[in-house]
């Protein structure tokens, strides 16, 4: 090994040590949130607050606390049709699958297939079997209903775990062809689409949070969007081995890639280091890692 790999390779390490310390850190504070009845968070606010909590537990290898939660979703939170709740206000808008998502994700993970599945069928419910993506409503299903980038992304994920290979496929679809409509890429990112109107990039201005993000932005933007995207398609390649999803995944995080210190040290950043681990494994091009180490290190 040469000096510069073993820099490289110690500099790696340094900072999985703390992200490791980090992790474990946050760890305990969700710990402390679990109920005596195996739920989390204050029981009103229901599946506006768990449903990340079994796949964040799983990982920081809280298995049995993971369990226990799963088990709470099984007799409190699924529906008959796969649904989960309960749900607050909150919880109900054109986000709406993408906490259910989650949901999915972390159970599968334990081996609750029985919450998984159900889920998945649920998930399903909202596909738009047109053009790939899924509906941003409760209950709309039409050709001008909006999609929304984060939310097709959170939906694409759950269904690679349970094994929907080919609704997948058709989530990585919509993303390329969300990407060839964009007028200004990678500095814009337009992320709302529907069948009738195509790529949404007109919307009041009170809404241009969720329809658009600016590279440069020094302001509040949902910059997860790219890095959602690019995780689940590089996923995408590696359960299908086909080479298409990784060039697409490559191509969302250029946004990310110039996008404004401001954003790279916002907490919505967090998915797309995520997006970059998985991209530096894939690749072993340093500009990944070192895009995971910065945003992990902002975090901090």
């Amino acid at each position: 090994m040469s000096r510069q790999s073993e820099v490289l390779a110690s500099s790696v390490s340094v900072a999985n040590d703390r992200f490791r310390r980090s992790r474990d850190r946050g760890c305990d504070y969700l710990l402390r949130q679990l109920r005596p009845d195996g739920g989390f968070g204050p029981l009103e606010r229901g599946v506006a607050d768990y449903y990340k909590a079994p796949l964040a537990l799983s990982v920081c290898g809280a298995t049995a606390e993971a369990a226990s939660l799963c088990d709470w979703i099984r007799r409190n939170g699924i529906t008959a049709d796969g649904d989960f709740g309960p749900r607050m206000p909150e919880a109900i808008g054109y986000y709406y699958l993408y906490y259910n998502a989650w949901v999915v994700i972390g159970a599968h993970r334990q081996g609750h297939f029985d919450l998984s599945r159900r889920g998945a069928d649920f998930l399903l419910t909202f596909r738009d079997p047109e053009g790939g993506g899924f509906y941003s409503s409760p209950t709309e299903r039409a050709s001008t209903t909006p999609e929304d980038l984060w939310v097709v992304s959170g939906a694409g994920q759950a269904l690679l775990y349970v094994g929907h290979i080919e609704a997948a496929r058709g989530v990585g679809a919509w993303m390329q062809r969300l990407l060839e409509l964009q007028p200004n890429f990678p500095v814009d990112l337009y992320t709302v689409y529907s069948r009738a109107g195509g790529l949404h990039t007109t919307f009041a201005p009170a809404d241009e949070i969720r329809f658009v993000v600016h590279a440069n932005a020094t302001v509040d933007q949902y910059f997860f969007q790219a890095g959602i995207a690019a995780g689940f398609l590089a996923q995408l390649f590696k359960a299908t081995g086909e080479r298409l999803w990784l060039d697409v995944a490559i191509r969302y995080m250029r946004h990310a890639e110039i996008a404004s210190d401001f954003l790279l040290r916002t907490l919505r950043a967090g998915k797309v280091g995520w997006a970059a681990s998985v991209l530096y494994t894939l690749t072993g091009e340093t500009r990944f890692r070192d895009l995971a180490i910065r945003v992990g290190d902002n975090i901090l």
